[in-house]
């Protein structure tokens, strides 16, 4: 049985209208759902009168009197009963964009901090129902906002437990800080005895991406994954992207790691740059677009600015598209890793953000009138060594002129409540920007709060695997630390850490109001079973006017 929704509101963006074209046939069951839609519906980057939504329909059930368009819903109630619709719409499916539907929606109808539902329809099948929550308006007094941090999903090194469980946690909007897939599907270093696998390429490469099509085809593995179905359908994300979006510690269209002959880290590969580009752009969930007449350095826009109402401004940095490389050269262990650093190192022409991008990042912060100021930074700000060894100069470690002029800029500019929200370590860990990590007693600038993987190999994991020590010939396998001991080593050496654990996989919980920033840090029993427990791990708050972390 077919039955017509309400005549829709055209929006602005929709070629046209037509009933039949939001009919939708009881009939068809959950299995022709999951086959029409296999990755089910998404949301991403909200505004007051606005959102991205997404799907995309399988090019094998295309098919029908119009088979180039699917019809889309924003309702008040989830059953999308009649006097519900708030707009309507169709989008057009196109091979070029891999069939999927990225539609930036932007309707007075749509009112500032309130939840909707939606669905898109094809052929009179109905995806499942989705849900989002508008931003507050920019000028809005904002008593409260909860996010959720999550970041680090490698495939194949576990289940989305962690996701399970957040997504039933109560948040206004999901931040993800990047790494949403990893480019290698059969790596020893990363997919080292995994709990699961993804799928051969369809170019046949055996470890890494070689076109567009493979990265597609990472994307639809990882949508794919039922749990992370119910976060899309539950909440808006918040997305960047990190390293393995195109490539293991990548700077511009370098790919450091995994390469073929005659390929190597020096190697630019702009073409393969440009694919994993496209691709994000086609399922990452942000409001960018993508131009394929433009090189990979401009083709997309990765960062950018979300404001909720006066209460914070969320401003969003690339780390990765304009960043210059490893100073001390492009090997692992010794020069990437556990390195004694090198002149270059302290080069302050080095950047991370490049000109541009840091000179907007510096007028979000400096000129924000909102009371918190978050900082969606990709890898760890704050200084890690192990005495005298740079434990990881692919972090900010690598860029410390930039850094300390960054910090510096905004400690001289009086500006409060500064927290960086950083992931990328797989480690969970809180402690304090400075401007000189070497002074113990110099003033904080601001907060790092670090959320650790939700699969990918956490530090302990990485380090009890291999570890190369400075001048050994080969890694040191079975190296290990226990826990208890590692978390007061790591702290001791560098006393502007207040906490850390990297010993679990999980997720984190910011509550926001204009008096603190809390933190809830959560973690999961295991990763290498589909079912796992919950536990607390950590909470901390950060009072406003003050850069202090408090239990």
């Amino acid at each position: 049985m077919r039955t017509a929704p309400d005549p829709p509101i055209p929006p602005a963006n929709s070629p046209f209208q037509d009933a039949a074209f939001f009919a939708v046939d009881s009939a068809r069951t959950a299995a022709e759902q999951s086959a029409t839609f296999p990755q089910s519906v998404a949301s991403g980057d909200p505004q007051p009168h606005g959102i991205v939504l997404w799907c995309r329909v399988d090019p094998t059930r295309q098919g029908g009197e119009n088979p180039s368009l699917v019809a889309w819903q924003i309702s008040r109630d989830a059953t999308f009963a009649p006097g519900t619709i708030v707009t309507a719409g169709t989008a057009s499916l196109e091979a070029a964009r891999d069939h999927t539907v990225k539609l930036p929606i932007e309707h007075a109808a749509l009112a500032s901090y309130t939840g909707y539902f939606y669905r898109f329809v094809y052929n009179g099948i109905a995806s499942r129902t989705g849900h989002f929550k508008t931003l507050p308006a920019a000028d809005a007094e904002v008593s409260r906002i909860t996010l959720g941090l999550v970041v680090c999903q490698d495939f194949g090194a576990g289940y989305y437990t962690a996701l399970a469980h957040l997504a039933g946690e109560q948040v206004d909007y999901v931040l993800h800080l990047g790494d949403y897939i990893y480019e290698t599907i059969s790596s020893s270093e990363f997919q080292n005895n995994p709990a699961r696998r993804v799928p051969p390429f369809p170019s046949g490469s055996t470890t890494i991406p070689v076109d567009v099509g493979d990265y597609r085809h990472l994307y639809q593995v990882y949508r794919g994954d039922p749990h992370q179905q119910a976060m899309h359908e539950r909440f808006a994300y918040i997305q960047l992207w990190d390293d393995h979006e195109f490539a293991n510690d990548c700077h511009q269209d370098f790919h450091p790691d995994a390469n073929a002959a005659p390929s190597t880290a020096a190697t630019p590969q702009p073409a393969l740059r440009q694919a994993a580009n496209q691709a994000w752009s086609e399922y990452g969930l942000a409001a960018v677009t993508f131009d394929p007449a433009k090189g990979w350095e401009e083709s997309i826009q990765v960062y950018r600015k979300l404001a909720f109402g006066r209460l914070a401004d969320l401003v969003i940095t690339d780390e990765r598209l304009y960043r210059d490389g490893p100073p001390c050269g492009a090997n692992e262990y010794g020069e990437r890793y556990f390195t004694l650093g090198c002149e270059a190192l302290h080069d302050p022409a080095r950047t991370m953000l490049g000109t541009v991008q840091r000179a907007w990042f510096l007028e979000q912060v400096t000129g924000s009138g909102a009371t918190w100021k978050l900082w969606a930074n990709e890898v760890m700000l704050m200084q890690l060594k192990a005495t005298a060894l740079y434990v990881n100069l692919d972090q900010w470690d690598g860029y410390p002129k930039e850094r300390q002029h960054l910090l510096q800029t905004i400690g001289d500019a009086g500006v409060q409540n500064l927290v960086a929200l950083t992931g990328d370590l797989h480690t969970f860990l809180a402690g304090y920007l400075k401007s000189n990590f070497d002074n113990p007693f110099g003033h904080a600038v601001g907060v790092e709060l670090m959320v650790g993987s939700l699969t990918s190999a956490n530090f302990e994991e990485e380090i009890r695997s291999e570890v190369h020590l400075p001048g050994a010939p080969v890694p040191a396998k079975g190296f290990h630390i226990p826990h208890d001991l590692l978390s007061p080593l790591i702290r001791t050496l560098n006393p502007h850490i207040k906490f850390w654990d990297s010993s679990t996989h999980g997720y984190a919980l910011l509550a926001i109001t204009p008096d603190e920033l809390r933190c809830e840090f959560k973690a999961v029993s295991t990763i290498r079973e589909p079912i796992a427990e919950l536990r607390p791990l950590k909470t901390l708050r950060i009072p406003s006017g003050k850069a202090e972390l408090l239990d």
